[in-house]
């Protein structure tokens, strides 16, 4: 593992109370335009991402300037040349990222690197890497590819929540149903990762008000009843997060409101693509 990091006195005063956030530098940045492009990074898909996030942790100082509770984002990169570990630095500078540290490491010390800076949230748009985090037992959820790149802020969270409407003995029952003890484990460690990050963002959430937050949060179900949304609902204000919209699809497909909402983060349970799950929740395959 190469880290190299650069801290404002700032950051290193509240990082132990920071939302640690690890980003995937080729999230943020288009890295294949490093040998074409003698200027600063092309802005990659998740760039959004970034802008969204510095818009809440302002908004969070000039409400309180001592608030410890706020966004650490560091970026993250997989066997990267020096070449591009320069221009990752350079871009950030050139478009005025508030970055904590950047990590740059081989692709098999990844997940060690995420263990070892106490990342509450690891952030990619490869499923791959968001769930080998997850069996690691390090918080993760997909960015969302942004239509446009235009700067935002509003940071949109949302919730798939079909995991979080799922009683701990509905999920104990589904080795019933054929699926493997390893699976309900999994099911289980997602659902307990999801609780740590919605506290945090429950309580951040709380710092705003019902109008013109820069931090928005939606739940979304895909399969089951409204029994399933109003018992995720029910779990998350358990959390201490009370979100500020809901929807209950009810086997419908989800992409055209994830389309119209265009969520920054999407925590996933990938339970709606799973197999045998469907029919065991009342929805048609």
């Amino acid at each position: 593992m190469d880290p190299k990091a650069g801290r404002s006195p700032e950051t290193k005063k509240s990082a132990s109370a920071a939302l640690v956030t690890a980003v995937s530098c080729n999230d943020i940045f288009d890295l294949s335009t490093c040998q074409t492009d003698s200027g600063a990074l092309a802005k990659g898909a998740a760039f959004a991402f970034i802008k969204a996030v510095q818009a809440v942790n302002e908004r969070l100082m000039k409400c309180n300037k001592n608030e410890t509770l706020r966004f650490e984002v560091i970026l993250l990169g997989k066997d990267c040349e020096e070449e591009i570990k320069s221009k990752i630095f350079d871009s950030a500078k050139h478009y005025g990222l508030e970055i904590g540290k950047f990590f740059f490491c081989s692709r098999e010390d990844f997940v060690r690197t995420l263990q070892a800076n106490n990342v509450k949230l690891f952030l990619s748009t490869d499923k791959d890497d968001v769930y080998g985090a997850l069996k690691a037992d390090v918080p993760a959820a997909l960015l969302y590819q942004q239509a446009g790149q235009q700067d935002q802020d509003q940071l949109k969270v949302l919730f798939s929540g079909d995991l979080i409407g799922l009683s701990e003995d509905f999920i104990d029952n589904l080795k019933d149903f054929g699926f493997s003890a390893v699976q309900i484990q999994n099911f289980k460690a997602a659902k307990g990762c999801i609780q740590e990050f919605a506290v945090l963002i429950g309580e951040m959430r709380k710092k705003f008000g019902c109008e013109d937050s820069p931090l928005h949060t939606i739940l979304i179900t895909v399969l089951g009843s409204r029994d399933v949304c109003a018992t995720a609902l029910k779990t998350l204000r358990g959390w201490g997060l009370d979100v500020d919209e809901a929807f209950c699809l009810a086997g419908a497909p989800r992409n055209p409101i994830l389309t119209t909402i265009q969520p920054h983060i999407l925590w996933d349970d990938g339970l709606h693509n799973m197999k045998g799950v469907s029919p065991l929740m009342g929805v048609s395959s």
